[in-house]
C-alpha cells in the first residue's frame, strides 16, 4: 500500500485561511456586511481548494 504524502506547508496554509475566514465570517455587528457575504465565503472556498490539493498533489520523482 502506497504511503500518501501531504504537502504540509500548503495544509497548513489551507487552515489559516479557513479559520481567518469564518472568524471573519462571525466578527462584526452588521449581517449585511461586504465582507460577511461575499469576502469570507470566498476565503473559505479558496481555502478548501488549498486542502484538496495539498491532500491530492502528488511530488515530482526526481530519481531519473
Amino acid at each position: 500500500m502506497e504511503q500518501i504524502e501531504i504537502s504540509k506547508s500548503a495544509l497548513i496554509t489551507g487552515l489559516i485561511l479557513l479559520i481567518s475566514g469564518f472568524v471573519m465570517m462571525v466578527l462584526g455587528s452588521d449581517t449585511y456586511s461586504f465582507w460577511k457575504i461575499t469576502v469570507s465565503p470566498l476565503i473559505i472556498i479558496i481555502a478548501f481548494c488549498v486542502i484538496a490539493y495539498s491532500v491530492m498533489h502528488k511530488p515530482r520523482n526526481n530519481n531519473v
